[in-house]
């Protein structure tokens, strides 16, 4: 391979370990070549084949390319050294790091790169109108052609070979984006994911959306809050991972949502196995049935009913999913598992945190074998719902709470509390780019009674009403009339490497709000001190057991269907 065809595909790994879905990464080459303007054009023989070349380089894995023999035989640390930089620089992007949008940014690394690897200007704007093209399927680059009833012969070539090669080409796109975030690690299920036609489960949505690493919203409440979607697929790939389905298993849904979830489950377990998925709504149900025929899919049932209550004519299950979230773990679900089964559940823990967890049964107790930070929609209409509530915390309502319904908070103190006096404390307490806190913020918020809350805000708040960096995840604190929120600034001091720190800090406002700040600094404290190198197990519990002996790091949790035990290992 030559220099132009390797900066393709490094490029390329750097844009899907920043999570650029397809169309993305095609808006990034467009941007490029703004940036390196020329005025040739190929012929249109020339270009179609470039193009199709392209589309090689730009969808390969660039990983297999580093077996033995291979063309990057001995340069595995290459391609690990551009999805680093891809996930760095997404991660800058989530938490206010970069000054440019993302793809602006990603734009210039693919400039500087092509610089660097001694590609001239001319050599810039023909590599980035063909990936362009390849990507959007028109470009500059390419002689217009001439004569009448040109328009015409482009729709009738739009037939459904070429769309289900476009759905294949994005879906493969995807999975590979997938795979450089670390999840779909099980052979198995990556196989279901380049299997299963995602569109097919969301008609209603452009090919670019349905392979897409985003929800995708099928249904809204009254208020146009999102009540059901298509999950994003990383998300589903990180919870089929965690289940570890096996041919010829038995397996319960709960949330089937668009049927998308259920088809994958399907494909892994095989034509010898069977799933059981159901939903509340009539309507969703429905629909699932319909994309599930579509796809060609045999081997799911769809039921209508309340997830709480499992689905008992087809217990045991081998297997039991979730795809709702719940704070409460319902009494059905563990009933219905056969010996040995596996429970795979977003649950709420305490204020806004929730993590997707792995329980099962081992002597005789319900304990987790691992878990991943998550968020699902709601179990709503049923026995274990967990609402929200919206709860205003700016005089104009932009920034304001999204907090478990059956939290005890004063609404009318917290009206306008940000409009008070600002008080802050900062912790001392760094993380490096790309770390997640979400260990800390579990913590703090087993260490909270009202936990850490979700706070929705706009991006114009930032700097305004809140501070310049306001923690996006669960964040906000509540005590009477105080309310704090987690911020972060970057830190004078660096890595040993020489890398960025960003400190986390405590801001408050109203009557009490500097005793409540200095709480919550002191818990994010006390989790750097102890237990930073430290994960949590959960155990589940019933209401009447016997007391817990309460021991440093260590947490219980009550919700209305049972007690979470939470013990920093």
């Amino acid at each position: 391979m030559g220099r132009s065809e390797t900066a393709v595909l490094l490029m390329s790994s750097l844009m899907r370990a920043g999570g650029l879905h397809w169309f993305e990464q095609g808006d990034v080459w467009a941007k490029v070549a703004e940036l390196r303007p020329g005025t040739d054009l190929l012929a249109p023989e020339r270009s179609a084949a470039l193009v199709s070349a392209m589309r090689t380089l730009m969808t390969t894995e660039a990983r297999s390319l580093c077996r033995e023999g291979g063309p990057l035989d001995g340069h595995a640390e290459w391609i690990a050294a551009f999805e680093r930089a891809g996930r760095t620089l997404a991660y800058l992007a989530a938490h206010g790091g970069l000054t440019r949008g993302l793809r602006a940014v990603i734009a210039h690394h693919v400039i500087f790169h092509a610089n660097r690897a001694g590609l001239p200007s001319e050599v810039q704007h023909a590599m980035s109108h063909i990936a362009r093209k390849a990507v959007m399927g028109s470009s500059d680059i390419t002689a217009p052609a001439a004569g009448p009833g040109s328009a015409a012969d482009s729709v009738s070539a739009v037939n459904t070979d070429t769309l289900q090669a476009d759905a294949e080409q994005l879906r493969n796109a995807l999975v590979d984006q997938i795979r450089a975030g670390g999840h779909a690690r099980i052979p198995a299920v990556e196989a279901a994911l380049r299997a299963v036609p995602r569109h097919a489960f969301v008609p209603d949505a452009s090919l670019a959306d349905a392979y897409a690493n985003s929800p995708v919203n099928i249904k809204y409440d009254t208020d146009g809050t999102s009540i059901s979607c298509a999950s994003q697929p990383g998300v589903v790939a990180l919870m089929l991972d965690q289940l570890e389905a096996q041919p010829g298993e038995r397996i319960l849904e709960l949330g089937a949502g668009t049927g998308y979830n259920a088809a994958l489950i399907g494909h892994l377990v095989g034509p010898t196995g069977h799933v059981t998925t159901i939903d509340v709504d009539d309507d969703l149900v429905e629909g699932t049935r319909a994309h599930l025929t579509a796809a060609g899919v045999t081997n799911v049932t769809a039921v209508t009913r309340d997830g709480a209550l499992g689905h008992a004519e087809g217990a045991p299950y081998d297997r039991i999913i979730a795809t709702v979230g719940a704070h409460g773990i319902p009494h059905a679900w563990l009933d219905q598992l056969a010996d040995g089964g596996r429970l795979v559940t977003p649950q709420r823990l305490t204020g806004s945190v929730s993590r997707s967890i792995v329980y099962e049964r081992r002597d005789g107790r319900w304990v987790s074998l691992g878990s991943e930070m998550n968020t699902f929609m709601p179990l709503r209409r049923g026995i274990a719902d967990d609402d929200r509530r919206v709860i205003p915390l700016s005089a104009d309502g932009a920034v304001r709470l999204q907090a478990p319904a059956g939290l005890a908070i004063d609404a009318d103190s917290l009206a306008g509390v940000l409009d008070q006096p600002r008080v802050e404390e900062w912790t001392g307490m760094t993380v490096r780019a790309m770390e997640s806190p979400e260990w800390m913020e579990l913590f703090v918020s087993c260490s909270l009674p009202s936990g850490l809350i979700r706070m929705l805000f706009p991006q114009t708040a930032k700097g305004t009403v809140l501070t310049d960096d306001p923690y996006p995840s669960a964040t906000a604190a509540v005590e009477k009339g105080a309310a704090t929120y987690l911020a972060r600034r970057l830190s004078d001091r660096t890595t040993p490497e020489g890398g960025r720190l960003w400190e986390f800090g405590v801001i408050g406002h109203g009557p009490g709000s500097d005793d409540l700040a200095a709480k919550v600094a002191n818990a994010i404290r006390t989790w750097d001190r102890e237990y930073r190198d430290r994960e949590a197990t959960f155990e589940i519990l019933p209401l009447d057991g016997p007391a817990v002996e309460r021991r440093p790091g260590t947490f219980v949790l009550d919700t209305p269907l049972n007690r979470i035990l939470v013990t920093w290992q």
